[in-house]
């Protein structure tokens, strides 16, 4: 049995591919304790780990507001400004007793550097591509410059509070910038479809598929609303939440669709001005996506990547409307896969419209079988890297300590029976 600390981030996006890995490492016997923010403890303690609160230092809010708007310079210094409290947190959490491994996000910088301070072996996970995809152009370098500049004393400040935890525990300065790097990488994507980076050449970095186990989703939903039609599943996931804008645009786009469309606002959002939509609308604040995608025609989606990995595992052909540039580089590599189409209104500061909309779909309903076939191809990728269980097999590897109680193929197979 190893003694295993995760140092998650608090973001839905990062912590929902963790939770499969968390609890396979438990039903194998190791020790798991998850450090998040408070708010996460409930989804990180139905896996059996145990559960650390950081210090409120880095909140849920905190991530949506600079994913949302978009600007990479203060998302750095956000990140760069949690790293010395949290990382003096943990530190004196564990240094009297540390673990076998650090387990970390890729971008939790803290985590490369309390692994180095313990000297400990470490895995980092990543769900996202590598920064070093995806070139920034002139006008976002320009803008980048900018924000720099007018952060820097924040920057200045982050880092003297990081050089403060001594020399060698500081982050290795080795592109990319994103994922942090530990003793084993994790990509919780597949080498066909990630975008060309350096890593894919570097023995360091391990592809291992998408992390998908429906059992670690809470959400409920009513399955006899849906009638046997068509499906179109809408949804913007949980940082663009509440974009009434965009769900009216889509009311008046397909209030006319051959089939049914379920609209997922998300959490805490008022459903009550769509009590009036159209008869083949069904609105609800979150349903359990996987399960939806199992019986979706076409998904409706921001292009998250977690988002996408599903709608490819399950073989559903995708219209992307990226609300930000991380997510039109997803929703590029899905379109460059022949899986769908992407509409990058939104992240050029356009509203998309309903007539945009409705081409796009109508575009996609017309050449179903060849995305379908695209998606599912991409979709047999993400499956056979192994997913949950090889990112556990790879954890346990660097730990040292190898379980027997390998889970069955059969669970990591896709979800059957899709409509």
């Amino acid at each position: 049995m190893a003694r295993i600390a995760i140092l998650s981030v608090p973001a839905y996006g990062h912590l929902n591919p963790v939770l499969p890995i968390t609890g396979e490492l438990v039903r194998r016997g190791h020790s798991v304790t998850v450090f998040n923010e408070a708010s996460f403890e409930p989804l990180i303690r139905a896996t059996g780990a145990g559960f650390a609160a950081y210090p409120p230092v880095i909140h849920l809010e905190d991530f949506s507001r600079t994913l949302k708007d978009g600007d990479m310079i203060a998302w750095i210094e956000m990140i760069f400004s949690a790293t010395g409290p949290l990382l003096g947190a943990t530190y004196a959490a564990l240094r009297d007793d540390p673990p076998d491994l650090i387990v970390f996000d890729g971008v939790a910088l803290w985590g490369e550097m309390l692994a180095k301070k313990l000297r400990v072996p470490s895995v980092s996970i990543s769900t996202t591509f590598a920064s070093d995809a995806f070139a920034r152009d002139f006008g976002q370098f320009v803008q980048d410059t900018l924000n720099a500049i007018k952060l820097s004393p924040r920057f200045f400040v982050a880092v003297l509070k990081m050089t403060w935890h001594g020399a060698l525990a500081m982050p290795s300065p080795f592109p990319p910038l994103v994922p942090r790097r530990g003793t084993k990488t994790l990509m919780m994507t597949s080498r066909d479809f990630h975008p060309p980076s350096r890593i894919k050449a570097s023995s360091n970095f391990s592809f291992v598929g998408c992390s998908i186990a429906p059992h670690t989703r809470q959400e409920a939903f009513d399955f006899s609303r849906l009638d046997g039609r068509p499906l179109l599943y809408i949804s913007l996931g949980t940082l663009h939440h509440g974009n009434s804008a965009f769900f009216d645009t889509c009311i008046d786009a397909f209030r006319d669709y051959d089939g049914q469309v379920l609209l997922s606002v998300g959490r805490g959002t008022d459903l009550a001005p769509y009590a009036n939509a159209p008869a083949n609308f069904i609105f609800a604040e979150a349903v359990p996506q996987l399960a939806i995608l199992e019986r979706a025609r076409i998904f409706l989606t921001h292009g998250g990547l977690n988002s996408t990995h599903e709608g490819l595992w399950h073989g559903v052909p995708m219209v992307a409307v990226p609300q930000q540039l991380e997510q039109f580089h997803n929703a590029q590599a899905m379109q460059a896969a022949g899986a769908g189409i992407t509409i990058d209104s939104e992240i050029h500061g356009q509203h998309v419209t309903a007539a945009a909309l409705r081409a796009a779909i109508a575009r996609v309903e017309a050449g179903h079988a060849g995305f379908a076939a695209a998606a599912a191809g991409i979709g047999a990728t993400l499956r056979d890297g192994g997913g949950y269980v090889e990112a556990a097999n790879r954890i346990e590897e660097v730990a040292g300590r190898r379980s027997a109680a390998i889970q069955p193929e059969s669970a990591i197979r896709p979800l059957s029976g899709k409509a």
